[in-house]
């Protein structure tokens, strides 16, 4: 039965589901770019509260500088990334293009006028501070939230730029020490080796500050912090054989791991994998020279110390050749010292990092977790570290995100100290160790090429899983974020708009 004109229009035909369609050659949709305010899903920034400004160019630069401080303190290029667009959105610039590097960033803005404002800022060394980047999250999440407005922001954040450090240097010297005696201990050493520990790594900590402050560049900086610390170790070690006490092999392995703890570039490595990881392989790859360098400098400082030690014992009537580090590959003590030594580590490794106050004893407590967790899963259920590791980070990054958030600041600043207890810099400090001495203790190198160049490997291997784990904890752990959705809706169509 056909229809007439009288009889109104034919029902619409319920649709049905994509994956019940037939089968057709005509091809799909062509892709469009990703809208820029979805570059917010799954961080605490989305669904962000709009204000309209006439003023485009403060609120670039204002996006501008939170990234600028961003990346500076010690950030990711993703969570740079989302705290430029989140604050650019709240302040209303809905057509922007953001591109960054380790050094630059890149900012263009279609005006409501149809101009193109573009800001270029230069950032510059990186130096850890996570009291100042907890600051700076606060300040996007109450823009975001719509509870100051562009103007408050601009001066908030002139007061963050103007305030001082959480800890003074010879704290976060003191800090760096009993970090490393904590490394030591996790490691099996004696008390003697874990004090005598304390005093080298702090007087690594003075050099390397005082050769940064006479602008000398982390190459010869590294390079001279790791013969310091080697030759501390090693002359513990050969007066060992003629003075009252006695330093074991494996306390000589935990003096020299913890007194060059601080310069081991694991934090960096990680931060790498994790910027290529997230979609930034140009600032990831940046990184990685970086720390290819830095790293190339620490060799050949533990290089330079190992013989020139070897050749003053000798010239002494002393002939100690530098002892094997087999037993550093894993750790053989006790859990409750285990746990004891980790919260040590958490807690100042959060210190060195400049945390705030409130958010040491936090990354102490993650800390023990992490060690637990991976101490369960090699010991009791017999799973390689690498896979360990790896599952103690997803666990690390899920408590940190649901944590930090809580407590106003990003996950960032508990999950670094709270990775520290999984010893990410210990594998690389081995392979470079088995680089140069071999297993009886000639110096030629040669035959531990191999097994060194396997250590690496490892080590690598374990920082990929801190760096991979962390980021897919923080991803589960963002449905979570009840606060963030509750304090903001989004306001489609300028609904909600504040003046």
């Amino acid at each position: 039965m056909t229809s007439r004109p009288g009889d109104g229009p034919a029902p619409a035909r319920p649709v049905r589901p994509r994956w019940l369609q037939p089968p057709t050659w005509r091809g799909e949709a062509p892709t469009e770019p990703l809208p820029v305010r979805a570059s917010l899903r799954r961080t605490p920034y989305r669904n962000p509260r709009v204000r309209r400004t006439q003023e485009e160019r403060v609120a670039m630069d204002l996006a501008l500088n939170v990234g600028e401080v961003l990346l500076r303190c010690g950030a990711s290029a993703a969570q740079t990334h989302t705290s430029v667009v989140a604050v650019s959105l709240a302040a209303g610039l809905e057509r922007i293009d953001v591109d960054i590097t380790l050094q630059s960033l890149l900012m263009q803005v279609q005006t409501a006028d149809g101009e193109v404002a573009t800001r270029l800022r230069v950032v510059g060394p990186p130096r850890w501070d996570f009291g100042r980047l907890a600051a700076v999250h606060a300040l996007v999440d109450d823009l975001v939230s719509g509870e100051v407005t562009v103007a408050q922001a601009v001066e908030r954040m002139q007061e963050i730029h103007r305030a001082p450090r959480t800890w003074s240097s010879w704290v976060v010297a003191l800090a760096t020490g009993l970090l490393a005696a904590g490394v030591a201990v996790v490691l099996g050493a004696g008390v003697l080796a874990a004090v005598l520990c304390i005093g080298s790594a702090i007087l690594v900590d003075r050099l390397v500050g005082t050769l940064s402050g006479l602008r000398i560049p982390d190459f010869y900086a590294s390079a001279a912090g790791g013969f310091v610390a080697t030759a501390i170790a090693y002359g513990a070690y050969a007066l060992g054989y003629v003075a009252f006490w006695s330093i074991t092999p494996a306390d000589f392995a935990a003096m020299v791991a913890g007194g060059i703890i601080a310069l081991l570039p694991a934090r960096s490595i990680a931060s790498a994998m994790e910027d290529v990881v997230t979609g930034y392989p140009v600032t990831g790859t940046s990184r990685i020279f970086s720390v290819l360098f830095h790293t190339l400098g620490l060799i050949i400082g533990v290089g330079s110390a190992l013989p020139f030690s070897v050749w003053v014992a000798t010239r002494a009537g002393q002939s100690v050749a530098p002892p094997a580090v087999e037993r550093l590959a894993s750790t053989t003590v006790g859990l409750p010292v285990a746990l004891a030594g980790a919260a040590a580590i958490g807690i100042f490794g959060a210190i060195t990092m400049q945390s705030r106050r409130r958010y040491v004893l936090p990354a102490g407590g993650l800390t023990v977790v992490g060690v637990l967790v991976t101490r369960l899963l090699t010991s009791d259920v017999g799973v390689g570290r690498v896979t360990a590791v790896g599952l103690t980070a997803i666990i690390i990054g899920f408590l940190a995100r649901v944590v930090a958030l809580r407590m106003g600041a990003p996950a960032l600043v508990l999950a670094v100290p709270g990775s520290f207890g999984l010893l990410p810099g210990l594998a690389i400090f081995v392979g470079l160790y088995r680089l140069l001495v071999t297993a009886g203790g000639d110096l030629s190198g040669s035959l531990t090429i191999q097994v060194g160049a396997q250590e690496l490997i490892s080590a690598v291997g374990v920082l990929i899983a801190i760096a991979t784990g962390n980021t897919l904890g923080d991803l589960l752990a963002s449905p979570l974020d009840h606060r963030a959705s509750m304090r903001r809706t989004e306001a489609p169509d300028g609904a909600g708009e504040r003046g």
